[in-house]
């Protein structure tokens, strides 16, 4: 079985080229740097690293690679593929889209298999996404049978892959934990044999779960911290004021999702000790500024902060621990992060409650608005 995974970089090598490998499928990675292509082609295998207290060394083998600019080899192999993925950010899927549809208008003029794609990003309905990229470049005759030839089914992932610098060409550096959750309604044909994919028919209950949960206290947790001068994700949350926050957030989380989705109250609390745990591991250094990066897009009014403090409001209730991990982020003043200075640039002219409604469209006049604007003054004390 071949598939073909589109991002070369530590999530594509050490999360999903690891699952695909153990089962069983030849990789092939299409990535932009030369360098990591040269690498793959030449060694034909590289290691994971899991980290933790009983640490593991993966082998990974049967892998290639092509570069993304060679279009001819990329379509002859899309055309022979049984999965596609990727993992390159959510920004660079429209380049890959011209490709895709390449390959896909083969695959449909010679009636071969259904295939699906899976786009494996750190964003909500990226696949869903990829496919209307895809779309852009098909001809109407391709798009009447596009739904026969190709599934898009959108995922949520997570694992924690922070950014390195190894002496071993290609190794990746690890958590053990891993969650690959795929929309089964979304499946073109049979479901695609991957060890690690969890097939589920409510998809969205655990995109939230993990944007509400994992990439919110994540998040807090980088922004609290920043303000505290604390370079590490695994220092900052054993900071007791920290600590208490993001407990308190997660609290929350749990509320509303049971609300939302029946999520098993005692269920979710073991998830959340089990986010706790990973985020004070030793063995993974995780740099505040690298979480806390673009912190327009995470002030969204459909991400990880925004949207479940609103949502609680609605249900009558101001979080307390959503409330300030988003002044948190409101303070974030990282001079290397372009969106980090756009914020403060417009916070610095026109004032918190109106970045607080033109980025997060949260009216300050609300109960939600004025908790929030209280605790951004008491950080700036």
């Amino acid at each position: 079985m071949l598939a073909l995974h589109f991002g070369a970089g530590n999530i594509g090598r050490g999360f999903i080229g690891q699952l695909l490998s153990a089962s069983n499928y030849e990789v092939c990675f299409i990535d932009v740097n030369q360098s990591v292509i040269d690498d793959i082609n030449s060694l034909k295998q590289y290691h994971i690293e899991i980290v933790g207290d009983v640490p593991e060394r993966i082998l990974i083998q049967n892998i290639s690679a092509l570069n993304s600019s060679d279009t001819e080899a990329i379509t002859d192999n899309l055309l022979h593929a049984d999965i596609i993925t990727t993992a390159l950010g959510p920004t660079a899927l429209k380049f890959i889209a011209p490709v895709i549809s390449a390959g896909l208008s083969k695959r449909i003029s010679q009636d071969c298999p259904p295939i699906n794609i899976i786009a494996c990003e750190n964003m909500q309905g990226a696949s869903s996404i990829l496919r209307e990229l895809v779309c852009d470049h098909l001809s109407s005759k391709d798009l009447q049978q596009l739904s026969k030839y190709a599934g898009f089914p959108d995922a949520a992932v997570d694992r924690i892959v922070p950014l390195q610098k190894n002496s071993e060409k290609l190794l990746v550096q690890t958590e053990r934990f891993f969650e690959w959750d795929v929309d089964e309604t979304g499946i073109a044909g049979n479901k695609p044999p991957v060890n690690g994919i969890t097939y589920v028919k409510n998809l969205q209950a655990y995109i939230e779960r993990k944007l509400f949960a994992v990439n919110a206290t994540h998040a807090a947790i980088a922004y609290l911290g920043y303000i505290q001068n604390i370079n590490y994700i695994n220092q900052a949350i054993n900071n007791d004021n920290i600590s208490s926050i993001v407990k308190c957030l997660l609290k929350e989380a749990g509320f509303l999702l049971n609300k939302k989705y029946d999520f098993s109250i005692n269920e979710f609390n073991a998830y959340s000790q089990r986010i706790l745990q990973r985020f004070s591991s030793k063995y993974i250094a995780d740099d505040v500024t690298r979480v806390g990066r673009s912190p327009i897009r995470k002030l969204g009014v459909n991400d990880r902060l925004i949207a479940p403090a609103i949502q609680l409001a609605d249900l009558g209730i101001i979080s307390d621990g959503y409330s300030a991990a988003i002044a948190a982020a409101f303070c974030f003043d990282y001079k290397n992060d372009t969106e980090a200075v756009a914020l403060q640039v417009h916070i610095k002219k026109n004032g918190l409650a109106s970045a607080l409604f033109h980025y997060s469209r949260i009216n300050p006049q609300t109960e939600l608005g004025k908790v929030i604007l209280h605790k951004y003054n008491l950080l700036q004390k």
